[in-house]
């Protein structure tokens, strides 16, 4: 995992949405609402979104900045009840550097991780509603 590269909000602003029990693969893996809200406001910082999605584990948010694509895992507190309050976001990619066969050589992904990440939890930051914003080395939960 790349050092501080995961996300932790709390905040009331994303509770289960109608439909979503049925929408989702297992128990208590709740997020949709947080992606539409990413969906709307990435790309006011230059973020574009193709596309999110429901996986067994949590939800799949595809990004795009400057043409460095990668997702948000995105992970809500799986001891909720009713509604989740915290939230875990960390990057798809985990692992700073990748081998490039048609460079033939390592490509330090880290950067672009880490500047993702930055507007992400800039973002956050900036919104009241959202009373916490941490950065950690792992998922929190």
């Amino acid at each position: 995992m790349i050092p501080q590269s995961c996300l932790l909000i709390e905040t009331k602003k994303f509770p289960i949405l109608d439909g979503e029990k049925d929408e989702i693969t297992n128990e208590n893996m709740y997020g949709k609402a947080l992606c539409k809200y990413l969906e709307a406001q990435l790309p006011s910082i230059g973020i574009n979104v193709p596309f999110y999605c429901n996986e067994d584990w949590g939800w799949w948010l595809e990004t795009d900045r400057n043409g460095f694509k990668m997702a948000l895992c995105i992970y809500s507190d799986p001891d909720a009840n009713p509604n989740p309050e915290r939230y875990a976001i960390l990057p798809s990619i985990q692992n700073g550097k990748k081998w490039s066969w048609s460079k033939f050589r390592s490509i330090d992904n880290s950067k672009n991780v880490l500047e993702t990440i930055g507007a992400v939890e800039k973002l956050f930051k900036n919104d009241s509603d959202i009373r916490v914003v941490t950065r950690h080395d792992d998922y929190p939960f």
